[in-house]
C-alpha cells in the first residue's frame, strides 16, 4: 500500500480469527480508495472529453466569422484563447492518465536507455532556440520504473528549464547509494522563494514574468510530480546557482549486485 499498489491480499484473511478480522477490513480498505480512485479519474477524464466538444463549436465558429468579417484583433485574441484552452484540455487528460495507477507496468530498465534519447532531444531542441544545455554522464546503474510515464515527467521539467532558461540549462546526474539525484537547473528569471512549493499544484501560475506570459496551462510540473510521486521519489523547486530555478528529483534505484 505504501508504494503505492492496491491489491486485495487473500493471504490476509487466513489464519487466527484476529488476523481473518484485520485481514478483511484491510482489504475492504484497499476495495474503498480503489473506488475513490477510480471515482475521481472517471470524473476529471469526463469533464475533459466533455469541454472539448463545446471549444469545437467555437473554434467553428471563430473561423466562419472570420470568413465573413476579415481578420481583426479580437477574433485574433478568440482564436489564442481557443488554443490555449484545447493546450489545457490535453494537459488535463494527461493529467488524468498519470494518475491512473501504473505498477502494473513495471520494469527494470538501465538509466542510458531510459536518459539517452531524451537527453540528446533536448539538446537539440535547446540548441535551436539558441540556449545550451549540459548534461553530465549517465550513471551506469537499473531502476524499476513505467518507462513513459517517467520520461514524460523527466522531459516536462527539462523542457521548462529550456523554455524558461536564457541562455543556459544544466541537468546532472548522480547515482547517491541506491538514490538517483536529478537536479536541472536553468539561468532565467526564476521563481520567488515562497512560491517555490506551490509550483507543483496544477493550474498554479508564479507572479514573476517566469509564468505571467507563457501561454501555459500550470499543468506541465504537476504532471511530472504525480509520475515522481508514483515512482515512490521525491521532487522539490530551490534558487539555482545560475540565477533561476532548480528542480531537483530524486527516485529509487535498484541495489547493485
Amino acid at each position: 500500500m505504501a508504494k503505492g499498489v492496491f491489491e486485495i491480499d487473500p493471504e490476509l484473511e487466513k489464519g487466527t480469527s484476529e488476523f481473518r478480522q484485520a485481514g478483511a477490513s484491510f482489504n475492504q480498505m484497499v476495495e474503498a480508495v480503489n473506488m475513490m480512485i477510480s471515482r475521481q479519474q472517471r470524473l476529471l477524464s469526463d469533464i475533459s472529453h466533455e469541454l472539448r466538444s463545446p471549444l469545437t463549436r467555437l473554434r467553428m465558429a471563430q473561423a466562419l466569422a472570420n470568413r465573413k468579417l476579415g481578420d481583426s484583433p479580437d477574433l485574433a485574441r478568440i482564436d489564442t484563447e481557443a488554443q490555449r484552452l484545447e493546450q489545457m484540455i490535453g494537459k488535463l487528460l494527461e493529467l488524468s492518465s498519470v494518475q491512473v495507477d501504473s505498477h502494473l507496468n513495471r520494469e527494470a530498465q538501465p538509466l542510458s536507455s531510459l536518459c539517452d534519447a531524451l537527453l540528446e532531444d533536448s539538446q537539440f531542441e535547446a540548441e535551436q532556440m539558441g540556449k545550451i544545455l549540459t548534461v553530465t554522464d549517465v550513471p551506469e546503474r537499473l531502476m524499476t520504473c513505467h518507462p513513459e510515464l517517467l520520461m514524460s515527467a523527466l522531459e516536462n521539467i527539462i523542457r521548462n528549464a529550456i523554455h524558461y532558461g536564457k541562455h543556459q540549462i544544466q541537468v546532472s546526474l548522480q547515482a547517491k547509494g541506491d538514490v538517483l539525484l536529478l537536479q536541472v537547473e536553468d539561468d532565467g528569471d526564476g521563481v520567488p522563494e515562497d512560491e517555490l512549493d506551490s509550483i507543483f499544484r496544477p493550474f498554479y501560475r508564479v507572479s514573476t514574468a517566469r509564468d505571467r506570459h507563457s501561454g501555459g496551462a500550470g499543468l506541465g510540473l504537476a504532471i511530472a510530480e504525480n509520475a515522481i510521486r508514483q515512482h515512490q521519489g521525491s521532487i522539490r523547486a530551490a534558487r539555482s546557482a545560475l540565477g533561476g530555478l532548480l528542480v531537483e528529483v530524486t527516485l529509487p534505484l535498484l541495489s547493485e549486485p
